[in-house]
């Protein structure tokens, strides 16, 4: 059941995004993973492997002692009400525990990440073309270069899960175009395509305070995910901590353990102003999205440890 080879003495964190049941809802070609292959996959670790809660993982950190039985520690990015839906009653059910982290925008805001629009945008219109000549045709009326007159050759187009013309409108959607511009076009193409309201999708694609705090009595473990889901790298040292402090008080004011906290950097983005904040705040881990086990040689680096996508563990 897995693309990886398991080895022995490795943590494999696993990054899970949408999990629900897919092809008979209203967003059939959404991007995630159906329920039922979810629970597959839990059943396949649960029963193969050592599954470890966030107190396990820790341990291990500071002890430097991996067990030589193949562990799994289970991570759900972004918020969604699918982990509260679907994943939360079956990990109880399970008797296991994961790690959540929800930006703290959507959760208190009631607002809807960029890069969610973009998801659903791209759910709703197949047609990839289409959308890059809506792209065009706006910076058109805005007097603005369309993206062909653009140096667009410096935008890395590489990606394992999405086609070229895919990463390209999520690359120049997330960040290759000025910031105010690219939030203007990604709203336009989402009012345009979904024909609902940002206030409505919210609370129909994400978690509530009362959802969180339940999991969390349930022994789920929440961390940061930032504030706005911003790409770190591209941010100062004095935004950076913002989003670092602005999540920690968040959990802090939920009731939370913020003592030991771990981060899961927003698009796997990160720098050495990163690095040092998370040591100043005493982060008890960092989670990348570059794929690979953790493993005696690079347990180490504990503030920028792989993960594995749920993809990786399909055959």
């Amino acid at each position: 059941m897995s693309k990886v080879k398991i080895k022995n003495s490795t943590i494999n964190v696993v990054m899970y995004h949408y999990v629900r049941e897919i092809k008979n809802s209203k967003y059939p070609n959404l991007k995630g993973l159906e329920f039922k292959d979810f629970k597959k996959q839990i059943d396949f670790f649960c029963n193969n492997f050592n599954v470890l809660s966030n107190d396990d993982f820790v341990e291990i950190i500071h002890t430097k002692k991996i067990p030589n039985k193949p562990s799994f520690f289970l991570t759900f990015d972004d918020g969604y009400i699918d982990h509260y839906k679907y994943v939360f009653p079956y990990l109880k059910k399970k008797k296991i525990s994961a790690n959540f982290y929800p930006p703290k925008k959507v959760i208190e805001n009631k607002t809807v990440l960029d890069v969610n629009k973009i998801h659903f945008i791209l759910e709703k219109e197949q047609n990839r073309k289409k959308i890059l000549k809506e792209i065009n045709n706006f910076l058109i009326k805005k007097k603005l270069n369309p993206i062909l007159n653009r140096d667009i050759k410096k935008i890395n187009l590489k990606s394992r899960h999405d086609d070229k013309e895919t990463i390209l409108i999520k690359r120049l959607l997330q960040f290759y175009l000025p910031k105010n511009l690219r939030e203007k076009i990604t709203n336009s193409l989402f009012n345009k395509i979904l024909n609902i309201s940002l206030n409505e999708f919210s609370k129909i694609l994400y978690m509530n305070k009362n959802q969180i705090k339940t999991m969390y009595r349930e022994n789920m473990n929440f961390g940061s995910h930032g504030d706005r889901h911003s790409w770190w790298q591209f941010l100062t040292k004095e935004e950076q901590e913002k989003e670092i402090k602005n999540s920690i008080n968040f959990f802090t004011d939920l009731g939370f353990n913020t003592n030991s906290f771990s981060v899961c950097f927003p698009y796997g983005s990160y720098n050495h102003n990163t690095i040092n904040l998370l040591k100043k705040y005493n982060i008890d881990f960092g989670l990348t999205t570059v794929p690979g086990d953790i493993n005696n040689k690079n347990l180490f680096n504990y503030l920028t440890f792989p993960r594995y996508d749920t993809y990786d563990f399909f055959p």
